[in-house]
């Protein structure tokens, strides 16, 4: 099956050898992406476009697939291709095709054509019009709004009969620009914040902050190395972990709660930047959308980009959340998204929507001076390619739920202390403990062993997530408390 791919519009205003560089690019891009999925291909590229012939009918809806995940690619046209004889031979190709579908249908007839033919392309549509309405029951022509349109194209002596046409993603191919580092984390928004960047040529490598638990940095390895591996498998990009549980404690501890999510976001940029400047990247991207939360204000996001010396990339700045969710949706990470629990430990109460930057830099100066150095020093590095060699599949299904307490069992509270107080957990004080969850996996090892504990917090995810490094660690006295 042949497939003729057809380029992003803005090529046109591109010079000469810029298109030639970014149709080189896009080619050698789309011979990546196909390479993993079969070998059994030939593709060739030209002025205005790349042809691919697939040799394996078994595999079209795969190719097509990730033809259509392929940065800086309009369109995607599945043909047939035969040698141009004259107009009767085009009539029955086309009749060949179409004879079933078009019954008690109305259609039109589409021709393009390219270089000089002793025909016009209003003349091959007319006779085909002509031959479909002799020859097969109960159609119409209609030029405006038809059920079914069938698309032409003739170049030279070789005649395409267009059997679909597949949208593709636009943008430009990646790995033209130079490199960025995108901080990816939970929900829909760092996700398509990635993609956009990526789809406007830039090689994107990915940064995580991981605030507390191995299942949690799971969840976000698995959509970072799908956005990879469906849209720029062709540049070899590289995630990095920090760990911020150490920074958490500190925020929680030391810290005004209506200032904890400003710095928060001002660490992350102080250690983004640190590994920008020392391997050159040259934008930081990040997923705010404006006054989509408190932290997110015009006041904030200036205060939050002042951590940082590096050029700060917001391609959702101007979305709304539906816009947002509407691209994960077709770029096919809103199931990642939606499964993915999000953090409830460090949202402050009533948080400050216009901190000011003499409150922020006070309430910094709390925090002790090697918080962030460390975490920079004690970063990892892998490669998407190899990102999921490691990741460990926790078996679920024995997550045991109750709303009941035996006398053996003990329920542990893990929310911050200003939430106890708001609403503190109404059981036997005998039968609880109180233990932050950003010491729970510390302290736990502590704990009498012959007890079965049971986690609580106001939603479940927090409990979950604990629950899951435990059970990793190879403790089976646990279980979640819903009351």
């Amino acid at each position: 099956m042949k497939y003729i791919i057809r380029l992003f519009p803005e090529i046109t205003i591109k010079s000469k050898p810029v298109r030639q560089k970014f149709i080189k690019k896009l080619y050698n891009n789309l011979n990546k992406h196909l390479e993993l999925i079969t070998v059994d291909f030939d593709s060739r590229y030209f002025w205005d476009k790349i042809e691919v012939d697939v040799y394996d009918d078994r595999i079209l809806d795969e190719v097509e697939l990730t033809l259509s995940r392929v940065p800086w690619i309009a369109y995607i046209s599945k043909v047939k291709e035969y040698d141009l004889i004259d107009f009767d031979d085009c009539f029955l190709k086309v009749k060949e095709t179409y004879e079933k579908k078009l019954e008690n249908k109305t259609f039109v007839v589409r021709v393009k054509r390219a270089w000089t033919h002793a025909f016009t392309s209003i003349d091959l549509e007319r006779y085909i019009w002509w031959g479909i309405n002799q020859h097969i029951a109960w159609t119409k022509v209609k030029l405006k709004n038809p059920e079914i349109t069938i698309s032409l194209e003739i170049k030279d002596d070789k005649f395409y009969l267009i059997d679909k046409k597949i949208e593709g993603i636009w943008g430009y191919p990646v790995w033209v620009q130079n490199k960025a580092l995108s901080l990816i984390s939970w929900g829909f928004d760092s996700p398509v914040a990635s993609f956009l960047m990526a789809k406007r040529w830039i090689k994107v490598d990915y940064l995580f902050f991981n605030l507390g638990w191995i299942a949690h940095e799971i969840w976000v390895k698995q959509i970072t190395h799908y956005i990879w591996k469906t849209f720029s498998p062709s540049y070899k990009a590289n995630f990095v972990t920090v760990d911020f549980e150490e920074v958490i404690k500190e925020l929680l501890t030391n810290v005004n709660h209506k200032y904890r999510w400003v710095i928060l976001k001002r660490l992350m940029f102080m250690v983004a930047n640190k590994i920008t400047e020392k391997y050159w990247y040259e934008a930081i991207i990040t997923w705010e959308a404006l006054g989509q939360v408190s932290s997110q204000t015009l006041t904030n996001l200036d205060v939050i980009t002042k951590a940082s010396n590096t050029l700060v990339l917001r391609p959702l700045i101007a979305s709304d959340k539906d816009d947002i969710i509407n691209i994960s949706k077709k770029i096919w990470t809103y199931d990642y998204s939606a499964s993915m629990p999000e953090y409830c430990g460090v949202i402050s109460d009533k948080p400050s929507t216009a901190a000011k930057l003499e409150d922020v830099l006070a309430e910094e100066e709390k925090l002790v001076e090697w918080i962030i150095e460390r975490a920079f020093e004690n970063r990892k590095t892998q490669k998407l390619v190899d990102l999921l060699d490691d990741i460990w599949e926790l078996d679920i299904k024995t997550l045991e739920e109750v709303n009941l307490i035996w006398e053996w069992e003990i329920v542990i509270d893990l929310r911050e202390e200003n939430n106890i107080k708001k609403s503190p957990l109404r059981i036997d004080e005998t039968k609880k403990l109180e233990i932050p969850f950003y010491e729970i996996n510390i302290k736990f090892r502590d704990l009498d062993k012959e007890k079965t504990y049971l986690f609580y917090c106001d939603k479940w995810v927090l409990s979950k997530m604990h629950w899951l490094y435990l059970k990793e660690h190879w403790y089976d006295n646990i279980k979640i408390y819903r009351p």
